[in-house]
C-alpha cells in the first residue's frame, strides 16, 4: 500500500479505493470557512477518509460512511495513521442515521454520468447513475431529515448533473448556494452550502 500526504493529512491509498483528487480539495478549501469546533459531523462517501479527518481534528465527534467494506476499513486506517478518533459506518448515503444526529454534513459524491460496474467496487466512487445523480438526489432528499435545525450540509456537484437543477431541489427544503467552483479540462465542479434553517 502507498502513502501519500493530502494538506497536512497522511493518507494510505489502494487502488480499489478513490484517491483524492480536484473535486476533494474543493470541499477540503469550502471547510476552511466553516465554524466545526463542538459540532457533530458525518462525512459521507468517504473513501480514503481525508474529509472525515479533516472533520475530525476540530469536531467534537465524526462519523465518516461508504456504501464499499474497501473504503471503511481504509478511512479507519487513515484515521488511526493521523491521531484521530472516526466512527465508520458502512453503509447507503444517509439511510443508517436517525432524524437530526449531525450538525455538519458533508459529500463528495460520484457524479459522472454513466453506471458503476458492479464487478468493480471503485466506479462506484465516479459513477454517479442517470445524470451523474442518483446518489446526489437521495442525499439532497433526506439531508434536512439528519441534520439538526441550524445545521449545514457541503456537498460537490458538477455543471455534468445540470447544476440549476440541482440548486433549485436542494433550496427546496433548505437555503443552498454555491460556496467553491473550479474549471477542470471538461466540467466544473462547484461546493454548495446548504443549510437547515426553520421554516
Amino acid at each position: 500500500m502507498v502513502e501519500r500526504e493530502v494538506r497536512g493529512i497522511r493518507l494510505k491509498v489502494r487502488d480499489d479505493v478513490y484517491d483524492p483528487a480536484e473535486d476533494t480539495l474543493l470541499l477540503l478549501d469550502a471547510l476552511e470557512d466553516q465554524e466545526l469546533r463542538g459540532k457533530r459531523c458525518l462525512d459521507v462517501g468517504t473513501g480514503s477518509g481525508v474529509i472525515a479527518i479533516r472533520l475530525a481534528k476540530e469536531c467534537e465527534f465524526t462519523v465518516a460512511v461508504d456504501l464499499l467494506e474497501a473504503p471503511a476499513l481504509l478511512a479507519k486506517e487513515n484515521s488511526k495513521i493521523n491521531g484521530v478518533y472516526l466512527e465508520v459506518v458502512q453503509g447507503d448515503v444517509l439511510t443508517a442515521f436517525r432524524e437530526g444526529s449531525f450538525d455538519v454534513v458533508t459529500f463528495n459524491p460520484p457524479y459522472l454520468p454513466e453506471d458503476p460496474d458492479p464487478s468493480s467496487g471503485i466506479t462506484y466512487s465516479w459513477a454517479g447513475g442517470f445524470m451523474g445523480r442518483e446518489p446526489l438526489d437521495r442525499f439532497l432528499a433526506d439531508l434536512p431529515r439528519v441534520l439538526k435545525v441550524g445545521g449545514l450540509g457541503l456537498f460537490l456537484f458538477s455543471d455534468l448533473n445540470d447544476s440549476e437543477w440541482v440548486l433549485r431541489t436542494c433550496n427546496k427544503k433548505m437555503v443552498c448556494e454555491v460556496v467553491r467552483r473550479r474549471k477542470l479540462s471538461f466540467h466544473e465542479i462547484y461546493v454548495a452550502r446548504a443549510q437547515n434553517l426553520p421554516r
